[in-house]
Protein backbone atom coordinates (compact mmCIF):
# COMPACT_ATOMS: atom_id res chain seq x y z
CA UNK A 1 0.00 0.00 0.00
CA UNK A 2 2.87 2.50 0.88
CA UNK A 3 4.50 1.94 -2.99
CA UNK A 4 1.29 3.17 -4.45
CA UNK A 5 0.75 5.70 -1.88
CA UNK A 6 4.07 7.26 -3.05
CA UNK A 7 4.00 7.21 -6.39
CA UNK A 8 1.93 10.29 -7.01
CA UNK A 9 3.47 12.50 -4.45
CA UNK A 10 6.53 12.02 -6.45
CA UNK A 11 4.59 13.03 -9.31
CA UNK A 12 3.45 15.97 -7.73
CA UNK A 13 6.87 16.99 -6.52
CA UNK A 14 8.10 16.39 -10.28
CA UNK A 15 5.33 18.69 -11.79
CA UNK A 16 6.67 21.54 -9.44
CA UNK A 17 10.35 21.13 -9.72
CA UNK A 18 10.27 20.88 -13.31
CA UNK A 19 7.84 24.22 -13.17
CA UNK A 20 10.62 25.69 -11.21
CA UNK A 21 13.11 24.80 -13.94
CA UNK A 22 14.59 27.01 -16.57
CA UNK A 23 12.96 24.98 -18.98
CA UNK A 24 9.11 25.54 -17.56
CA UNK A 25 8.52 21.86 -19.14
CA UNK A 26 7.46 19.46 -16.75
CA UNK A 27 9.56 15.94 -18.39
CA UNK A 28 13.32 15.90 -16.82
CA UNK A 29 15.56 17.20 -19.79
CA UNK A 30 16.74 15.80 -22.67
CA UNK A 31 20.16 14.42 -22.52
CA UNK A 32 21.56 16.92 -24.69
CA UNK A 33 20.21 19.37 -22.63
CA UNK A 34 21.31 18.29 -19.19
CA UNK A 35 24.82 17.93 -21.06
CA UNK A 36 24.77 21.52 -21.59
CA UNK A 37 23.44 22.86 -18.34
CA UNK A 38 26.84 20.81 -16.91
CA UNK A 39 28.94 21.87 -19.54
CA UNK A 40 31.93 23.95 -18.47
CA UNK A 41 30.68 26.86 -19.94
CA UNK A 42 27.44 27.12 -18.31
CA UNK A 43 27.47 30.00 -15.50
CA UNK A 44 26.56 27.13 -12.46
CA UNK A 45 25.06 24.02 -12.37
CA UNK A 46 21.17 23.77 -12.78
CA UNK A 47 19.70 22.38 -9.40
CA UNK A 48 15.73 22.32 -10.28
CA UNK A 49 17.04 19.66 -12.69
CA UNK A 50 19.37 17.67 -10.61
CA UNK A 51 16.72 18.03 -8.28
CA UNK A 52 13.93 16.61 -10.81
CA UNK A 53 16.38 13.64 -11.96
CA UNK A 54 16.96 12.35 -8.52
CA UNK A 55 12.89 12.31 -7.13
CA UNK A 56 12.54 10.09 -10.50
CA UNK A 57 15.67 7.93 -9.27
CA UNK A 58 14.00 8.13 -5.82
CA UNK A 59 10.74 6.98 -7.84
CA UNK A 60 12.43 4.10 -9.50
CA UNK A 61 14.22 3.15 -6.50
CA UNK A 62 11.28 2.42 -4.37
CA UNK A 63 9.67 0.43 -6.73
CA UNK A 64 13.29 -1.85 -7.06
CA UNK A 65 13.88 -0.84 -10.64
CA UNK A 66 17.11 -0.23 -10.07
CA UNK A 67 18.85 0.37 -13.36
CA UNK A 68 16.29 2.58 -13.97
CA UNK A 69 16.95 4.66 -10.33
CA UNK A 70 20.66 4.59 -11.49
CA UNK A 71 20.16 6.25 -14.89
CA UNK A 72 18.17 8.82 -13.82
CA UNK A 73 20.78 9.69 -10.99
CA UNK A 74 23.64 9.83 -13.05
CA UNK A 75 21.96 12.12 -15.22
CA UNK A 76 21.06 14.47 -11.94
CA UNK A 77 24.89 14.54 -11.21
CA UNK A 78 25.19 15.62 -14.83
CA UNK A 79 22.96 18.36 -13.76
CA UNK A 80 24.93 19.25 -10.89
CA UNK A 81 27.86 17.12 -9.93
CA UNK A 82 28.41 18.69 -6.79
CA UNK A 83 25.14 17.01 -5.36
CA UNK A 84 25.96 14.79 -2.69
CA UNK A 85 22.86 13.43 -1.55
CA UNK A 86 22.48 12.30 -5.03
CA UNK A 87 26.32 11.17 -5.45
CA UNK A 88 25.63 8.57 -2.48
CA UNK A 89 22.86 6.95 -4.55
CA UNK A 90 24.74 5.72 -7.26
CA UNK A 91 27.49 3.21 -5.82
CA UNK A 92 24.90 1.84 -3.28
CA UNK A 93 22.70 1.33 -6.34
CA UNK A 94 26.08 -0.46 -8.74
CA UNK A 95 26.20 -2.58 -5.33
CA UNK A 96 22.39 -3.72 -5.04
CA UNK A 97 23.15 -4.49 -9.19
CA UNK A 98 26.06 -6.20 -8.35
CA UNK A 99 27.89 -4.56 -10.02
CA UNK A 100 31.16 -4.29 -7.42
CA UNK A 101 34.63 -3.47 -10.08
CA UNK A 102 32.22 -0.32 -11.24
CA UNK A 103 31.41 0.84 -7.64
CA UNK A 104 34.90 1.00 -6.54
CA UNK A 105 36.02 2.72 -9.23
CA UNK A 106 33.32 5.24 -9.02
CA UNK A 107 33.94 5.62 -5.47
CA UNK A 108 38.07 5.71 -6.25
CA UNK A 109 37.63 8.76 -8.60
CA UNK A 110 34.71 10.66 -6.57
CA UNK A 111 37.53 10.44 -3.22
CA UNK A 112 40.16 11.60 -5.48
CA UNK A 113 38.17 15.32 -6.08
CA UNK A 114 36.38 14.48 -2.18
CA UNK A 115 38.71 13.50 -0.18
CA UNK A 116 36.99 14.51 3.20
CA UNK A 117 33.58 12.42 2.58
CA UNK A 118 34.44 9.87 5.48
CA UNK A 119 30.98 8.18 4.89
CA UNK A 120 31.79 7.59 0.91
CA UNK A 121 35.25 6.08 2.32
CA UNK A 122 33.94 3.97 4.64
CA UNK A 123 31.85 2.39 1.88
CA UNK A 124 34.85 2.57 -0.66
CA UNK A 125 36.48 0.44 2.48
CA UNK A 126 34.03 -2.38 2.46
CA UNK A 127 33.87 -2.69 -1.31
CA UNK A 128 37.65 -3.40 -1.01
CA UNK A 129 36.48 -5.80 1.91
CA UNK A 130 34.57 -7.28 -0.46
CA UNK A 131 36.88 -7.82 -3.47
CA UNK A 132 39.29 -9.05 -1.54
CA UNK A 133 41.92 -6.14 -1.21
CA UNK A 134 43.14 -6.01 1.97
CA UNK A 135 45.74 -3.99 2.00
CA UNK A 136 43.99 -1.26 -0.32
CA UNK A 137 41.16 -1.63 2.55
CA UNK A 138 43.31 -0.89 5.77
CA UNK A 139 45.02 2.00 3.67
CA UNK A 140 41.27 3.98 3.26
CA UNK A 141 40.46 2.93 7.39
CA UNK A 142 44.07 4.71 8.23
CA UNK A 143 43.04 7.73 5.93
CA UNK A 144 39.89 7.87 7.97
CA UNK A 145 41.92 7.12 11.03
CA UNK A 146 44.38 10.19 10.38
CA UNK A 147 40.94 12.66 9.77
CA UNK A 148 39.40 11.61 12.94
CA UNK A 149 42.37 10.63 15.17
CA UNK A 150 39.65 10.76 17.89
CA UNK A 151 36.86 8.33 16.87
CA UNK A 152 38.04 4.90 18.57
CA UNK A 153 35.17 2.89 16.71
CA UNK A 154 37.70 3.69 13.80
CA UNK A 155 40.86 3.07 15.62
CA UNK A 156 39.56 -0.15 16.59
CA UNK A 157 38.31 -1.16 13.15
CA UNK A 158 41.49 -0.54 12.19
CA UNK A 159 43.65 -2.29 14.87
CA UNK A 160 41.13 -5.07 14.25
CA UNK A 161 42.09 -5.18 10.60
CA UNK A 162 46.38 -5.09 11.35
CA UNK A 163 46.05 -7.81 13.81
CA UNK A 164 44.04 -10.09 11.37
CA UNK A 165 46.97 -9.52 8.83
CA UNK A 166 49.50 -10.13 11.36
CA UNK A 167 50.47 -6.74 11.71
CA UNK A 168 50.31 -6.45 15.73
CA UNK A 169 53.11 -3.78 15.82
CA UNK A 170 50.36 -1.14 14.09
CA UNK A 171 47.89 -2.31 15.91
CA UNK A 172 49.28 -1.84 19.52
CA UNK A 173 48.95 2.10 19.69
CA UNK A 174 45.52 2.08 17.89
CA UNK A 175 44.10 -0.24 21.21
CA UNK A 176 46.50 2.13 23.55
CA UNK A 177 45.13 5.37 22.11
CA UNK A 178 41.11 3.80 22.37
CA UNK A 179 42.16 3.00 26.04
CA UNK A 180 44.09 6.21 26.96
CA UNK A 181 40.69 7.85 25.76
CA UNK A 182 38.19 5.77 27.41
CA UNK A 183 40.05 3.14 30.21
CA UNK A 184 36.74 1.33 30.70
CA UNK A 185 36.06 0.28 27.04
CA UNK A 186 34.59 -2.94 26.42
CA UNK A 187 35.79 -3.75 23.20
CA UNK A 188 39.41 -1.97 23.49
CA UNK A 189 40.15 -4.54 26.22
CA UNK A 190 38.27 -7.51 24.20
CA UNK A 191 40.81 -6.62 21.17
CA UNK A 192 43.78 -5.88 23.43
CA UNK A 193 43.60 -9.24 25.08
CA UNK A 194 43.47 -11.00 21.60
CA UNK A 195 46.71 -8.70 20.63
CA UNK A 196 48.62 -9.33 23.56
CA UNK A 197 47.46 -13.04 23.82
CA UNK A 198 48.64 -13.62 20.24
CA UNK A 199 52.43 -11.82 21.29
CA UNK A 200 52.18 -14.51 23.93
CA UNK A 201 51.66 -12.12 26.65
CA UNK A 202 49.47 -14.01 28.42
CA UNK A 203 49.35 -12.14 32.09
CA UNK A 204 48.49 -8.65 30.11
CA UNK A 205 46.01 -10.17 27.80
CA UNK A 206 44.76 -12.20 31.37
CA UNK A 207 44.07 -8.60 32.93
CA UNK A 208 42.55 -7.07 29.80
CA UNK A 209 40.29 -9.93 30.28
CA UNK A 210 39.39 -9.13 33.21
CA UNK A 211 38.85 -5.61 32.72
CA UNK A 212 36.54 -6.64 30.02
CA UNK A 213 34.28 -8.80 32.38
CA UNK A 214 34.46 -6.30 35.08
CA UNK A 215 32.49 -3.94 32.66
CA UNK A 216 30.33 -6.26 30.83
CA UNK A 217 30.60 -10.22 31.98
CA UNK A 218 29.70 -12.66 29.25
CA UNK A 219 29.88 -16.45 29.84
CA UNK A 220 31.21 -16.22 26.06
CA UNK A 221 33.95 -14.14 27.39
CA UNK A 222 34.82 -16.08 30.31
CA UNK A 223 34.94 -19.18 28.25
CA UNK A 224 37.45 -17.33 26.62
CA UNK A 225 39.86 -16.46 29.26
CA UNK A 226 39.39 -20.33 30.65
CA UNK A 227 40.75 -21.38 27.47
CA UNK A 228 43.66 -19.02 27.39
CA UNK A 229 44.33 -20.36 31.22
CA UNK A 230 44.10 -24.16 29.80
CA UNK A 231 46.40 -23.69 27.23
CA UNK A 232 48.71 -22.44 29.07
CA UNK A 233 48.92 -25.04 31.74
CA UNK A 234 46.94 -22.61 34.50
CA UNK A 235 44.64 -25.18 35.50
CA UNK A 236 43.37 -23.88 39.04
CA UNK A 237 42.84 -20.27 37.94
CA UNK A 238 40.60 -22.16 34.93
CA UNK A 239 39.00 -24.03 37.83
CA UNK A 240 38.25 -20.81 39.96
CA UNK A 241 36.85 -18.54 36.88
CA UNK A 242 34.42 -22.00 35.60
CA UNK A 243 33.01 -22.81 39.63
CA UNK A 244 32.27 -18.96 40.12
CA UNK A 245 30.32 -18.84 36.51
CA UNK A 246 28.84 -21.95 37.71
CA UNK A 247 27.77 -20.35 41.09
CA UNK A 248 26.06 -17.51 39.52
CA UNK A 249 24.13 -19.95 37.19
CA UNK A 250 23.99 -23.21 38.36
CA UNK A 251 23.02 -24.46 34.91
CA UNK A 252 25.29 -23.11 32.66
CA UNK A 253 25.78 -26.27 31.02
CA UNK A 254 28.51 -24.63 28.53
CA UNK A 255 31.03 -23.66 31.97
CA UNK A 256 29.85 -27.14 33.62
CA UNK A 257 31.63 -28.81 30.20
CA UNK A 258 34.63 -26.66 30.61
CA UNK A 259 35.12 -27.45 34.46
CA UNK A 260 35.12 -31.37 33.78
CA UNK A 261 37.37 -31.09 30.90
CA UNK A 262 39.41 -29.01 33.39
CA UNK A 263 39.30 -31.58 36.41
CA UNK A 264 40.29 -34.51 34.23
CA UNK A 265 43.31 -32.26 32.78
CA UNK A 266 43.82 -31.83 36.47
CA UNK A 267 43.38 -35.95 37.10
CA UNK A 268 40.91 -35.10 39.52
CA UNK A 269 38.56 -37.76 37.94
CA UNK A 270 36.08 -37.75 41.17
CA UNK A 271 35.42 -34.46 40.53
CA UNK A 272 34.81 -34.69 37.08
CA UNK A 273 32.29 -37.62 37.46
CA UNK A 274 30.43 -35.56 40.24
CA UNK A 275 30.24 -32.36 37.83
CA UNK A 276 29.01 -35.22 35.24
CA UNK A 277 26.01 -36.67 37.48
CA UNK A 278 25.24 -33.03 38.17
CA UNK A 279 25.01 -31.99 34.48
CA UNK A 280 23.02 -35.27 33.76
CA UNK A 281 19.62 -33.59 35.80
CA UNK A 282 19.50 -31.00 33.45
CA UNK A 283 20.95 -31.20 30.09
CA UNK A 284 18.52 -31.76 27.29
CA UNK A 285 21.25 -34.71 26.05
CA UNK A 286 21.52 -36.72 29.69
CA UNK A 287 22.23 -39.91 27.32
CA UNK A 288 25.55 -38.07 25.97
CA UNK A 289 26.22 -37.62 29.89
CA UNK A 290 25.80 -41.21 30.67
CA UNK A 291 28.16 -42.14 27.68
CA UNK A 292 30.83 -39.98 28.64
CA UNK A 293 30.83 -41.12 32.58
CA UNK A 294 31.26 -45.20 31.10
CA UNK A 295 33.94 -44.08 29.14
CA UNK A 296 35.70 -41.92 32.17
CA UNK A 297 35.17 -45.33 34.52
CA UNK A 298 36.81 -47.23 31.04
CA UNK A 299 39.70 -45.03 31.20
CA UNK A 300 40.29 -46.03 34.71
CA UNK A 301 39.94 -49.69 34.13
CA UNK A 302 36.34 -49.85 35.97
CA UNK A 303 34.73 -51.54 32.78
CA UNK A 304 32.14 -53.62 35.13
CA UNK A 305 30.66 -49.93 36.08
CA UNK A 306 31.28 -48.41 32.78
CA UNK A 307 29.25 -51.31 31.60
CA UNK A 308 26.20 -51.47 33.87
CA UNK A 309 25.75 -47.77 32.85
CA UNK A 310 26.06 -48.45 28.97
CA UNK A 311 23.80 -51.72 29.46
CA UNK A 312 21.07 -49.43 31.55
CA UNK A 313 21.33 -46.55 28.94
CA UNK A 314 20.92 -49.44 25.67
CA UNK A 315 17.06 -50.51 27.83
CA UNK A 316 15.95 -47.26 27.41
CA UNK A 317 17.04 -46.12 23.55
CA UNK A 318 18.36 -48.17 21.11
CA UNK A 319 21.79 -45.65 20.79
CA UNK A 320 24.31 -47.25 17.73
CA UNK A 321 27.06 -45.56 19.66
CA UNK A 322 26.00 -46.49 23.26
CA UNK A 323 26.26 -50.29 21.63
CA UNK A 324 29.41 -50.29 20.54
CA UNK A 325 31.09 -48.75 23.49
CA UNK A 326 29.24 -51.98 24.78
CA UNK A 327 31.13 -53.91 22.41
CA UNK A 328 34.71 -52.59 23.40
CA UNK A 329 33.88 -52.55 26.99
CA UNK A 330 33.15 -56.58 26.56
CA UNK A 331 36.44 -56.88 24.17
CA UNK A 332 38.47 -55.67 27.05
CA UNK A 333 36.86 -58.43 29.30
CA UNK A 334 37.95 -60.35 26.93
CA UNK A 335 33.61 -61.76 26.19
CA UNK A 336 34.26 -62.00 22.86
CA UNK A 337 30.80 -63.55 22.40
CA UNK A 338 28.62 -60.75 24.12
CA UNK A 339 30.82 -58.47 22.16
CA UNK A 340 30.09 -60.28 18.84
CA UNK A 341 26.30 -60.00 19.71
CA UNK A 342 26.27 -56.37 20.31
CA UNK A 343 28.23 -55.59 16.89
CA UNK A 344 25.88 -57.71 15.15
CA UNK A 345 22.75 -55.95 16.04
CA UNK A 346 24.57 -52.34 14.66
CA UNK A 347 22.41 -51.25 11.93
CA UNK A 348 24.00 -50.54 8.50
CA UNK A 349 23.51 -47.18 8.24
CA UNK A 350 24.69 -46.67 11.70
CA UNK A 351 27.91 -44.18 11.72
CA UNK A 352 29.58 -47.10 13.73
CA UNK A 353 28.80 -50.15 11.79
CA UNK A 354 31.79 -49.48 9.90
CA UNK A 355 33.59 -49.73 13.09
CA UNK A 356 31.71 -52.23 14.12
CA UNK A 357 32.77 -54.47 11.65
CA UNK A 358 36.40 -53.77 11.94
CA UNK A 359 36.07 -54.57 15.69
CA UNK A 360 34.32 -57.99 14.37
CA UNK A 361 37.15 -58.47 12.94
CA UNK A 362 39.93 -58.24 15.05
CA UNK A 363 38.03 -60.19 17.31
CA UNK A 364 37.74 -63.02 15.15
CA UNK A 365 41.34 -62.60 14.64
CA UNK A 366 41.84 -63.15 18.16
CA UNK A 367 39.88 -66.12 18.52
CA UNK A 368 41.73 -67.48 15.61
CA UNK A 369 38.58 -67.45 13.49
CA UNK A 370 40.78 -66.74 10.62
CA UNK A 371 38.58 -67.99 7.88
CA UNK A 372 35.52 -65.93 9.12
CA UNK A 373 37.25 -62.85 9.59
CA UNK A 374 38.75 -63.16 6.18
CA UNK A 375 34.97 -63.97 4.78
CA UNK A 376 33.53 -61.11 6.36
CA UNK A 377 36.00 -58.84 4.79
CA UNK A 378 36.02 -60.01 1.73
CA UNK A 379 32.27 -60.79 1.43
CA UNK A 380 31.97 -56.48 2.06
CA UNK A 381 34.39 -55.90 -0.53
CA UNK A 382 33.73 -57.46 -3.05
CA UNK A 383 29.77 -56.16 -3.08
CA UNK A 384 31.08 -52.57 -2.75
CA UNK A 385 28.68 -52.05 0.14
CA UNK A 386 31.44 -51.00 2.32
CA UNK A 387 35.16 -50.32 1.94
CA UNK A 388 37.35 -48.43 3.53
CA UNK A 389 41.17 -48.12 3.66
CA UNK A 390 41.47 -50.00 7.14
CA UNK A 391 39.54 -52.98 5.50
CA UNK A 392 42.19 -53.51 2.94
CA UNK A 393 45.11 -53.24 5.54
CA UNK A 394 43.49 -55.68 7.83
CA UNK A 395 42.33 -58.14 4.89
CA UNK A 396 45.94 -58.47 3.68
CA UNK A 397 47.44 -58.79 7.26
CA UNK A 398 45.40 -61.56 7.30
CA UNK A 399 46.97 -63.25 4.31
CA UNK A 400 50.44 -62.43 5.29
CA UNK A 401 49.88 -64.22 8.57
CA UNK A 402 49.30 -67.41 6.76
CA UNK A 403 52.49 -66.64 4.39
CA UNK A 404 50.16 -65.65 1.25
CA UNK A 405 52.00 -62.92 0.13
CA UNK A 406 50.70 -63.39 -3.27
CA UNK A 407 47.20 -62.75 -1.76
CA UNK A 408 48.21 -60.22 0.03
CA UNK A 409 49.87 -58.39 -2.76
CA UNK A 410 47.04 -58.31 -4.44
CA UNK A 411 44.45 -57.30 -2.09
CA UNK A 412 46.74 -53.88 -1.59
CA UNK A 413 46.59 -53.30 -5.23
CA UNK A 414 43.03 -53.30 -5.39
CA UNK A 415 43.05 -51.52 -2.73
CA UNK A 416 45.27 -48.36 -4.02
CA UNK A 417 42.92 -48.58 -7.26
CA UNK A 418 39.96 -47.02 -5.15
CA UNK A 419 42.21 -45.06 -2.99
CA UNK A 420 45.72 -44.53 -5.21
CA UNK A 421 47.23 -41.54 -2.58
CA UNK A 422 46.54 -43.04 0.79
CA UNK A 423 49.48 -43.11 2.71
CA UNK A 424 48.42 -46.12 4.91
CA UNK A 425 47.83 -48.26 2.14
CA UNK A 426 51.19 -47.46 0.19
CA UNK A 427 53.10 -47.87 3.34
CA UNK A 428 52.11 -51.54 4.25
CA UNK A 429 52.73 -52.15 -0.04
CA UNK A 430 56.16 -50.70 0.56
CA UNK A 431 56.39 -53.27 3.29
CA UNK A 432 55.91 -56.30 1.19
CA UNK A 433 58.13 -55.41 -1.48
CA UNK A 434 60.81 -55.12 0.81
CA UNK A 435 59.98 -58.29 2.24
CA UNK A 436 59.85 -60.07 -1.16
CA UNK A 437 62.97 -58.64 -2.17
CA UNK A 438 62.19 -55.90 -3.93
CA UNK A 439 63.75 -52.81 -2.62
CA UNK A 440 64.20 -50.54 -5.60
CA UNK A 441 60.12 -50.67 -6.04
CA UNK A 442 60.27 -50.27 -2.19
CA UNK A 443 61.96 -47.20 -1.99
CA UNK A 444 60.08 -45.69 -4.88
CA UNK A 445 56.53 -46.14 -3.30
CA UNK A 446 58.12 -44.89 0.24
CA UNK A 447 59.67 -41.73 -1.56
CA UNK A 448 55.52 -41.42 -3.15
CA UNK A 449 54.29 -41.37 0.39
CA UNK A 450 56.98 -38.17 0.84
CA UNK A 451 55.56 -36.42 -2.01
CA UNK A 452 52.04 -37.18 -0.85
CA UNK A 453 52.49 -36.44 2.78
CA UNK A 454 56.36 -34.68 4.16
CA UNK A 455 55.47 -35.40 7.12
CA UNK A 456 54.72 -39.22 7.33
CA UNK A 457 57.82 -39.94 10.14
CA UNK A 458 57.85 -43.78 9.06
CA UNK A 459 58.51 -43.32 5.00
CA UNK A 460 60.84 -40.55 5.83
CA UNK A 461 62.75 -43.06 8.32
CA UNK A 462 62.41 -45.88 5.61
CA UNK A 463 64.12 -43.99 2.56
CA UNK A 464 66.64 -42.34 5.06
CA UNK A 465 67.78 -45.57 6.80
CA UNK A 466 67.96 -46.91 3.28
CA UNK A 467 70.59 -44.20 1.79
CA UNK A 468 72.68 -44.52 5.02
CA UNK A 469 72.85 -48.39 4.85
CA UNK A 470 73.71 -47.87 1.27
CA UNK A 471 76.35 -44.99 1.74
CA UNK A 472 74.41 -42.46 -0.30
CA UNK A 473 72.77 -38.76 -0.46
CA UNK A 474 74.05 -38.88 3.79
CA UNK A 475 73.33 -35.39 3.77
CA UNK A 476 69.61 -36.03 3.02
CA UNK A 477 69.16 -38.75 4.42
CA UNK A 478 69.97 -37.40 7.82
CA UNK A 479 67.56 -34.53 7.19
CA UNK A 480 65.17 -36.68 6.04
CA UNK A 481 65.35 -38.62 9.68
CA UNK A 482 65.96 -35.83 11.36
CA UNK A 483 62.32 -34.48 10.58
CA UNK A 484 61.08 -38.42 11.34
CA UNK A 485 62.42 -37.29 14.68
CA UNK A 486 60.94 -33.82 15.16
CA UNK A 487 57.93 -36.15 14.19
CA UNK A 488 58.45 -39.02 16.46
CA UNK A 489 61.18 -38.16 19.10
CA UNK A 490 60.23 -41.62 21.37
CA UNK A 491 60.89 -43.79 18.27
CA UNK A 492 63.71 -46.04 19.18
CA UNK A 493 63.81 -47.15 15.25
CA UNK A 494 63.84 -44.28 14.10
CA UNK A 495 66.77 -42.97 17.00
CA UNK A 496 68.67 -45.64 15.41
CA UNK A 497 68.43 -44.75 12.06
CA UNK A 498 69.99 -41.07 13.26
CA UNK A 499 72.82 -42.98 15.16
CA UNK A 500 73.27 -45.20 12.02
CA UNK A 501 73.70 -42.36 9.58
CA UNK A 502 75.83 -40.46 11.95
CA UNK A 503 77.85 -43.89 12.13
CA UNK A 504 78.27 -43.42 7.98
CA UNK A 505 79.03 -40.01 7.64
CA UNK A 506 81.89 -40.65 10.08
CA UNK A 507 80.52 -38.82 13.03
CA UNK A 508 80.80 -41.87 15.49
CA UNK A 509 80.27 -40.59 19.18
CA UNK A 510 77.20 -38.49 18.10
CA UNK A 511 76.10 -41.96 16.50
CA UNK A 512 76.96 -43.70 19.81
CA UNK A 513 75.23 -41.01 21.85
CA UNK A 514 71.93 -41.78 19.39
CA UNK A 515 72.33 -45.92 19.31
CA UNK A 516 72.19 -45.73 23.09
CA UNK A 517 69.47 -43.61 23.21
CA UNK A 518 67.20 -45.67 21.02
CA UNK A 519 68.26 -48.96 23.10
CA UNK A 520 67.19 -47.63 25.81
CA UNK A 521 63.57 -46.72 23.83
CA UNK A 522 64.07 -50.39 22.27
CA UNK A 523 66.24 -52.46 24.30
CA UNK A 524 65.50 -56.18 23.33
CA UNK A 525 65.69 -55.59 19.60
CA UNK A 526 68.63 -57.18 17.78
CA UNK A 527 69.13 -54.73 14.96
CA UNK A 528 69.56 -51.39 17.15
CA UNK A 529 71.86 -54.07 19.73
CA UNK A 530 73.69 -54.78 17.03
CA UNK A 531 74.13 -51.44 14.87
CA UNK A 532 75.54 -50.30 18.62
CA UNK A 533 77.84 -52.75 18.60
CA UNK A 534 79.37 -52.52 15.35
CA UNK A 535 79.72 -48.37 16.29
CA UNK A 536 81.57 -49.62 19.62
CA UNK A 537 84.31 -51.58 17.38
CA UNK A 538 84.50 -49.06 15.31
CA UNK A 539 85.10 -46.61 17.95
CA UNK A 540 87.86 -49.36 19.35
CA UNK A 541 85.51 -49.84 22.52
CA UNK A 542 85.91 -53.89 21.37
CA UNK A 543 84.74 -55.23 25.22
CA UNK A 544 81.57 -52.96 25.03
CA UNK A 545 81.07 -54.43 21.63
CA UNK A 546 80.94 -57.58 22.63
CA UNK A 547 78.52 -57.27 25.61
CA UNK A 548 76.18 -55.87 23.59
CA UNK A 549 76.46 -58.72 20.98
CA UNK A 550 75.05 -60.98 23.86
CA UNK A 551 72.88 -59.15 25.28
CA UNK A 552 71.41 -59.07 21.28
CA UNK A 553 71.27 -63.14 20.99
CA UNK A 554 69.84 -63.19 24.00
CA UNK A 555 67.38 -60.82 22.77
CA UNK A 556 63.50 -62.42 22.68
CA UNK A 557 62.91 -60.22 19.75
CA UNK A 558 64.81 -60.49 16.61
CA UNK A 559 64.83 -63.44 13.89
CA UNK A 560 67.19 -66.52 13.59
CA UNK A 561 68.69 -65.19 10.83
CA UNK A 562 70.04 -62.09 12.52
CA UNK A 563 71.16 -63.59 15.90
CA UNK A 564 73.43 -66.06 13.82
CA UNK A 565 75.31 -62.80 11.93
CA UNK A 566 75.49 -61.56 15.44
CA UNK A 567 76.79 -65.36 17.11
CA UNK A 568 79.17 -64.84 14.12
CA UNK A 569 80.75 -61.67 15.45
CA UNK A 570 80.86 -63.14 18.58
CA UNK A 571 82.58 -65.65 17.35
CA UNK A 572 85.19 -63.93 16.11
CA UNK A 573 86.16 -61.47 18.76
CA UNK A 574 86.08 -64.17 21.23
CA UNK A 575 88.72 -65.96 18.70
CA UNK A 576 90.84 -63.03 19.55
CA UNK A 577 90.52 -63.19 22.79
CA UNK A 578 88.05 -60.48 23.47
CA UNK A 579 86.17 -61.55 26.94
Amino acid sequence: MLRFMLGPCLRLSVILACMASLTGGCQPKSETAVQQAASPGGDKADHACSYAYFLWGRHAELLLRFEEALEFYQKALICDDQAEFVSEKVPILLLRLERTDEAALWLHNYLAAHLDRTGMRMLYAKVLLKQKKNTEAMEQYRLISEQHPDDPTIGMLLAEMYMSTGQAAKARPLLDQVLAQDPSSYPGHILMAHLRQAQGQVDEAVEHYLKALERNWSNELNLELGELYIKNGRYDEAAVLFETAIERDEQNEATRVALIHVYLLQKKVNQALAELNRLKTYTDQPQRVDLTIARLYAKQGHYDKAIVIVEKLLNKENLSEARYLLAALLVQQQKYGRALKQLRLLERNAPEYADGLLLQVRILKEQNRLEEAKELLESRLDTGEMRNVEMYVLLSTLYQAEGRDDLCKKVLLQGLEFFPNDENLLYEYGLLLEDSGEHGEALAIMQKIIAIKPDNAAALNFVGFSWADKKINLDQALEYIQRAIELKPDDGYIRDSLGWVYYRLGKLDQAIKELEAAVRLSPNDVAILEHLGDVYLEKGQVREALQIYKKAVKSTAGNDKDKNRVREKIRILEKQGIR
